[in-house]
């Protein structure tokens, strides 16, 4: 059960920093970027907390706490191959996450390393879109995200 107290949540909008610069594998060079990845999450999580209804969303000035998170991977692995083309692809978001009282700046939750994620056939009746299958992985992860908030209290 939520603590009385906590009712509002004000979703920050999380920070970018994956670090693109950074070799990842053989295959894949570097780090994937996506712009508008951060602004795009918080839409998903914004979502998610209407959905899930334990929590309501409110401006920063009268939320009753702020959850703030950073973005620290995001990935896309090949799963399945024909004639060494890729058939299939899991997009993994990965971030660590803080839920702060607004009351006395108490850290109530958090956790890092916590990834959403959604695979994709690129060819095929099941095919879709990379974006398709990014907004699948970032409402994966805000499901997990508001999931472990609102039963680890």
């Amino acid at each position: 059960m939520l603590p009385d107290n906590i009712r509002t949540i004000h979703v920050e909008t999380f920070e970018n920093n994956i670090d693109i610069t950074k070799e990842v594998g053989a295959k894949d060079k570097y780090e994937v970027y996506r712009p508008n990845l951060e602004v795009d999450l918080r839409d998903a999580m914004v979502n998610r907390v209407f959905l899930d209804g334990n929590l309501k969303t409110a401006d920063m000035s009268s939320a009753d706490a702020v959850l703030e998170g950073r973005i620290t991977q995001y990935r896309k692995d090949p799963l399945r191959y024909q004639n060494e083309i890729v058939q299939e692809y899991r997009i993994s978001i990965i971030c660590d996450v803080k839920l702060i009282s607004r009351k006395d700046s108490a850290v109530l939750f958090e956790e890092e390393g916590i990834a959403g994620d959604a695979t994709y056939f690129t060819t095929g009746t099941l095919q879709k879109t990379e974006t398709s299958a990014l907004s699948d992985a970032m409402s994966d992860l805000a499901r997990r995200i508001i999931n472990k908030i609102v039963e680890n209290w």
